[in-house]
């Protein structure tokens, strides 16, 4: 029984392997160009590098794309209770007419809690700007945020100005906050 499954795979294995081999050889065979061919490769490159040029078709040139990041100015929403929601829609309207905070990359996350109410604080990176206890009462959290969009705004000048004022090449820029 065991010879019969071997030379079974034997076979399997030899018609796989000659009929790879035909295939190959189907695949390489060289194809002549000629002059409408070369012609056609010729009009066919010139189309790419058309694409590919850094001008508008009325001759405006494009700008050259920054190296720095296209994505900025994102809020990012772990809040989790209605108050906490609330508290989001309130700090991202006010904060996002705000060049400053605007820009950044900003998280804001809750922890609820039953008994006091939901510790919310802002984030940027692994920095903490901006803490406090919310109540239940969505009322509060309108107010709080604009005290919160003032307090992150002077933390990110803060940091900008810090950053800008010390040059440390041991350290990267996360470090030396």
């Amino acid at each position: 029984m065991k010879a019969v499954r071997y030379k079974t795979a034997i076979i399997c294995y030899f018609l796989l392997w000659a009929s790879a081999t035909t295939h190959a050889e189907e695949m390489t065979e060289t194809v002549s160009p000629t002059a409408n061919g070369q012609a056609a490769l010729a009009e066919e490159q010139a189309a790419v590098d058309a694409i590919n040029q850094l001008a508008g078709p009325d001759g405006a040139k494009a700008e050259q794309p920054s190296n720095g990041s296209e994505l900025t100015g994102i809020m990012v929403d772990r809040t989790i209770t209605m108050a906490g929601k609330t508290f989001y829609r309130a700090f991202s309207q006010r904060a996002m007419g705000n060049p400053i905070i605007g820009n950044a990359t900003i998280t804001i996350q809750e922890r609820p809690d039953a008994r006091w109410g939901s510790q919310v604080w802002i984030m940027e990176g692994n920095q903490m700007h901006f803490r406090t206890q919310l109540s239940p009462r969505i009322s509060e959290a309108d107010r709080t945020a604009g005290e919160a969009v003032q307090i992150v705004e002077e933390a990110l000048l803060r940091q900008q100005l810090t950053s800008a004022l010390s040059s440390n090449k041991d350290l990267g820029s996360e470090e030396l906050r």
